[in-house]
């Protein structure tokens, strides 16, 4: 369950992009960036109250037992909101929402499919001068359908996984100013919190305990790749970072006239055995933000 934490942490971390209720957005299609953009250092963005990011969010965590055998699963895939709420002070408050979910978590003798009435939620803390992760608690719950048994036996259910983690120092994703060709090192950092993953409102707990991770340095490289998301087409600084190996990566796409990353994707293995932890995407659907 360890590892799950982990990557979700992580994955939630990263996948923190900002949006807004669909009623009110105003989507940037087709948008490329003029030369000088490209050609002068980007710094970080000045974001205001209102301004929001929506993106498709697609999340896959497997974990491992000592034989090597699957011991849980989670799949998660829904449409993210992320909205400016508070910007007085060193740092940005941004609240998630979600829709359009579907997924499922097993472990052991627990299966659960997730209804389009579960709700992932988020609270979020991000550092004004570079946008560094200061705090996030998240909230994932809502109805499910329990399947037991070989075929599948049907019950309702209401599951809930919470945590709240504080990263010390901040949790760094963009090197500004951001130029073409830039390399450096995003600084290690500790995440601490806590986790509790229960069925029915608490009376069935799968964990409830405090939880502190360090994360090493990672190397980082920025180049420019033109990308093509649901938003539109753009010239972007992508954000590579060493994971290791080729076949664990990381790749963030930041767009100066987005304000924010335009798409991500984070892939890990167990290894290198091709086993893999975990999966995650997320690509920009479109925003409010102006420059």
């Amino acid at each position: 369950m360890k590892k799950k934490i982990v990557v979700g942490i992580v994955f939630l971390m990263l996948v923190a992009t900002m949006v807004v209720s669909a009623a009110n957005i105003n989507v940037k299609e087709n948008i490329q960036m003029t030369a000088s953009v490209i050609d002068d250092p980007v710094d970080v963005p000045v974001w205001a109250i209102g301004d929001s990011w929506t993106y498709n969010e697609h999340y896959n965590s497997y974990g491992y037992r000592d034989d090597g055998t699957i011991s849980y699963v989670w799949y998660h895939n829904c449409t993210s909101t992320y909205t400016i709420t508070d910007d007085t002070g060193d740092t940005y408050k941004v609240e998630l929402t979600s829709k359009n979910t579907e997924g499922r978590f097993n472990v052991g003798k627990y299966r659960l499919k997730f209804t389009p009435f579960y709700k992932l939620t988020q609270e979020l803390e991000l550092r004004k001068t570079d946008l560094a992760y200061v705090h996030i608690s998240t909230q994932e719950k809502g109805p499910v359908i329990w399947q037991i048994g070989n075929i599948g036996f049907p019950i309702p259910a209401y599951y809930s996984d919470i945590w709240d983690n504080t990263y010390t120092p901040a949790y760094e994703l963009f090197p500004f100013p951001l130029t073409e060709g830039k390399t450096g090192t995003f600084s290690s950092f500790t995440s601490t919190g806590h986790e509790t993953l229960s069925l029915y409102f608490g009376l069935i707990k799968f964990s409830d305990y405090d939880f502190s991770i360090e994360i090493p340095a990672k190397e980082y490289i920025c180049e420019m790749e033109s990308i093509t998301v649901t938003a539109g087409t753009y010239e972007a600084y992508n954000i590579s970072t060493d994971e290791g190996s080729a076949q664990n990566y990381s790749y963030l796409y930041y767009v100066p006239q987005v304000g924010s990353y335009a798409k991500w994707s984070y892939h890990t293995e167990l290894d290198d055995s091709g086993k893999p932890v975990s999966n995650n995407e997320a690509e920009l659907v479109s925003t409010t933000y102006e420059p």
